[in-house]
């Protein structure tokens, strides 16, 4: 896998707020998005794929998901959520 210095900074920082992180992986809105990605196949399997480096099929996920009004007002809002709680 190949990191970047940003990303790792990114790392470090989710790590250190891991009260946030937490909060934010137990909303509703994150339970939501977390089983339309469910109905459109195997997160486990994507997550898997991507921590060894290829993201594609996560990313294609996401990206379904994202072409739906919900989808894309749940990505906007978690992305609110995590902005405001410094992530």
């Amino acid at each position: 896998m190949n990191s970047t210095p940003q990303d790792m900074g990114q790392m470090v920082k989710l790590l250190g707020n891991s009260g946030a992180v937490k909060q934010l992986l137990q909303s509703e809105d994150t339970k939501r998005m977390m089983q339309l990605l469910q109905s459109r196949g195997s997160v486990q399997n994507a997550a898997q794929a991507a921590a060894k480096g290829d993201s594609a099929q996560l990313m294609g996920m996401m990206q379904q998901l994202m072409s739906t009004q919900e989808g894309a007002q749940l990505v906007e809002r978690i992305t609110k959520q995590a902005q405001e709680k410094g992530l």
